[in-house]
């Protein structure tokens, strides 16, 4: 059977029409979907841009803040006790805390503690007794040392409030016991009370 040409005229423009409504100018396929509406490619689903919302964080708002943690707790506790007695602060080379016993600290909180001495404008450190007295010369003659040792002894922390016991050395005839008392009113530690417990 032939063909008439007018027939073949409208297949080839049919083919044309088609092919360009289903491809973009890359030559690939394209969807489109509506503003609120999706579309499906390939089993894919793909969003309207419209729909997107920018959920990124800035590094330093995604930090914990140290208001009601363990960090802003222990150097509350640090500081009262590093009040007492200014007198073994004479010539002090550094500040040591001991964090050795206080396990559940995390990294930010020991770092929160340690940078809350930097007003003292001497080293800040985290040493134990026993580590500072293997550095200190003649120690074991003079039992002192060149710098103050602030140590947690005991602890009882509650729901909202926390007595933490502790001391603060200098020598053998130069240390202070202390008892501190703070609260968590409002999501921040506060010291209500402090003390000193004894004295050599």
């Amino acid at each position: 059977m032939r063909v008439k040409p007018i027939a073949v005229v409208l297949l080839a423009s049919s083919l044309l029409l088609m092919s360009a409504c289903g491809s973009d100018k890359d030559g690939g396929s394209a969807t489109y979907a509506e503003p609120g509406n999706t579309a499906q490619t390939n089993g894919q689903e793909i969003i309207n841009k419209e729909n997107f919302t920018d959920v990124s964080v800035n590094p330093d708002e995604s930090q914990e803040q140290p208001d009601g943690t363990a960090g802003q707790l222990y150097s509350l506790a640090f500081q009262a006790m590093f009040s007492f007695d200014e007198g073994l602060n004479g010539n002090m080379e550094y500040i040591a805390l001991d964090l050795s016993e206080l396990t559940q600290l995390t990294d930010q909180d020991k770092s929160y503690i340690l940078d809350s001495f930097a007003d003292y404008e001497v080293t800040v450190r985290d040493a134990t007794f026993e580590e500072l007295a293997k550095e200190e010369e003649n120690f074991e003659d003079s039992m002192s040392l060149s710098g103050v040792l602030l140590q947690v002894k005991k602890v009882d922390v509650g729901e909202d409030s926390a007595v933490i016991e502790g001391s603060k050395y200098r020598s053998g005839k130069g240390a202070v016991g202390t008892k501190i008392t703070l609260k968590l009113e409002d999501g921040t530690w506060n010291v209500t009370d402090s003390s000193m417990t004894w004295i050599s």
